[in-house]
């Protein structure tokens, strides 16, 4: 049940502006921040002073359980508590931020970003403290290079660095739900054998990760925000070799709030059996040739399409202010500046809705209550029968949008936080049954003489695909001259030939794609599908490459798009084993 901190906080003078009403005076760690935040407002050291101090502090009591083609292994287990203190300095026109050098101090610091696990007041405080100061010294430093390099020329229409939101206060209850560690343990053991009679297994493993954390925030404008951030994460990912050489992989994975909101025993069977059957499959496929021309993807990876594309490319991450031959290469989202302009067809809109907490009774992944700088989301139309409208946005403004919409959900970098989607929902006024849409792309490639169409039901899974992988799609990217943004490649494509026969390929990847592909989109089908997964800011959210995930979700129909370009993969093929492996099973 949400509660909110009675109306006295707006001072944020004391502690007694934590009511025992709300638990709040209770909670040590939130006492703390609060004082510590208070005090780091006074700070004059240098003669700069703050004019905005925020704190915040994620906490997290994970345990990881690992299976492999049948076997467990030993529990992992990670309890951590990390703060992140930030201190602007100067004025919100001109702050410490968004220069080549934010966020970095050279000179000696005496803190850590980890903090006690134990509720003591005054070791925490001492935390926060040393935190604090450390980021106040930060500022002064970067506001005053800044300035320096600003020297250099002239901006021209230059955006404020830091911008007003509303004030957030709740204070929620952080009881946790209980996780019943030897049946997910049995669980997991029970889906990676699944794998085992699948010709040329190498690997198979299923993970359960639950992650029962919490988030604490408060700044020096009165927001004051504790509430739960939990996440019951489950992986199935398997390699099988080919016969001449290399392997090819599969997975999936699911993510829920609470372990309770996982499929049952009976699904979680069904899923680890499609997926062997599509991996066995997949090595016995045929390598895939270049392709351009329609493609149809169905919902499920329309769904993850709309999410990677337009989940990276609606966060706009502004260019930083640097010295004089000091210039960073900085991604630039394909849609900077296009606000106006036609993105999809005029049939098409885009909306992000953070605040829903279902679809259709499953619980989305990207429902939270306040981003990582306090600001809670707010739904925001980003494209209008076609139209760019809005973007992702976080404080730092953003170039025709008023404000944050509350999507600062990643550390980001020179000092400001990276924004992400939360739950995105296609719509199309214009629909056809799923059935026409397969019928209509039979009636274009027999029109255009085409050996077969391509139908795509799966994407690669983010966080699955392999770094090599990865790496190559990069190289290949570089050298035609494409986004700078890296996609999940196809997992599961179809050649459809005239008749209707159809056939599984594998190795396919796109080229030269971006969000221009989808302004000829020529239809969508009638039954959206929902897809989940897990973002760190890195390409295709390759696990590993970032150190603090955030859930998302995408909504949307089959789409069939008039005409794409895909090539073979490159990648380089490893030797197969010199001796045939042992059994794996009796």
């Amino acid at each position: 049940m949400r509660r909110f901190l009675a109306a006295a906080l707006a001072a944020l003078t004391c502690l007694t502006l934590l009511p025992a009403a709300d638990h709040g005076e209770k909670d040590i760690l939130l006492r703390a921040m609060v004082a510590e935040v208070v005090r780091a407002r006074k700070l004059v050291g240098y003669g700069v002073a703050p004019y905005f101090v925020e704190l915040g502090v994620d906490e997290a009591d994970n345990v990881t359980l690992t299976s492999s083609l049948g076997v467990s292994f030993a529990p992992q287990r990670a309890r951590f508590r990390i703060q992140m203190p930030t201190v602007r300095v100067g004025a919100a026109s001109l702050d410490n931020t968004g220069y080549i050098g934010s966020g970095y101090y050279t000179g000696t610091h005496f803190d850590s970003e980890l903090i006690s696990s134990d509720n003591e007041l005054y070791s925490l405080r001492a935390s926060f403290w040393l935190g604090l100061d450390r980021a106040y010294k930060t500022g002064v430093d970067s506001i005053g290079k800044k300035q320096a390099a600003l020297s250099y020329y002239t901006a021209q229409d230059r955006l404020p660095d830091f911008q007003a939101a509303p004030r957030v206060n709740i204070v929620q209850d952080l009881r946790k739900p209980a996780f019943d560690e030897a049946r997910w343990n049995e669980r997991t053991r029970a889906l990676s054998a699944e794998f085992r009679a699948v010709p040329g297994i190498l690997s198979a493993d299923a993970e359960m990760t639950w992650s029962a954390g919490n988030y604490y925030y408060c700044n020096s404008d009165t927001s004051v925000i504790r509430v739960p951030d939990r996440m019951a994460l489950l992986k199935l990912r398997a390699t099988a070799s080919l016969p001449k050489g290399g392997d090819v992989y599969h997975g999936v994975q699911f993510i829920a709030p609470d372990p309770a909101g996982l499929p049952d025993d009976a699904e979680l069977k069904r899923v680890a059996a499609a997926t062997a059957a599509e991996l066995s499959a997949l090595a016995a496929a045929p390598e895939a040739e270049a392709y351009s021309g329609p493609v149809l993807f169905e919902a499920r990876a329309a769904a993850q399409l709309f999410a990677e594309v337009f989940g990276q490319e609606l966060s706009i991450l502004r260019k930083p202010v640097a010295e004089k031959g000091r210039d960073v290469p900085v991604p630039q989202s394909s849609l900077e500046n296009k606000l106006g302009s036609r993105v999809l067809p005029s049939w098409m809109s885009l909306r992000d809705d953070s605040t829903q907490r279902e679809w259709n009774g499953t619980p989305l992944a990207g429902f939270y209550e306040t981003d990582l700088e306090g600001v809670a989301p707010v739904p925001v139309t980003l494209i209008e029968k076609g139209t760019l409208k809005s973007y992702l946005t976080t404080r730092q403004p953003v170039k025709g949008v008023d404000g944050s919409n509350g999507h600062g959900r990643l550390p980001g970098a020179f000092g400001s936080r990276g924004a992400r989607n939360g739950n995105l929902f296609v719509e199309a006024a214009e629909t056809v049954p799923d059935a026409h849409l397969k019928q209509r792309l039979l009636e274009m490639i027999k029109q255009q003489g085409k050996p077969y169409g391509l139908v795509i039901r799966r994407m690669d899974y983010p966080s699955l695909a392999s770094g090599s992988a990865l790496r190559e799609q990069a190289m290949r990217q570089m050298r035609s001259g494409g986004s700078s943004h890296i996609y999940s490649a196809p997992l599961l494509a179809y050649r459809l030939f005239p008749d209707g026969r159809e056939e599984l390929v594998r190795g396919l990847r796109f080229k030269n794609f971006g969000t221009r592909a989808f302004r000829d989109i020529l239809a969508a089908g009638s039954t959206p599908a929902l897809f989940q997964y897990v973002d760190n800011g890195a390409p295709a959210a390759l696990t590993g490459a970032g150190s603090f995930i955030v859930g998302c979700s995408s909504v949307a129909p089959a789409l069939l798009f008039e005409d794409l370009d895909l090539d073979p993969s490159s990648d380089e093929t490893a030797r197969p084993p010199l001796v045939p492996p042992p059994p794996v099973a009796k």
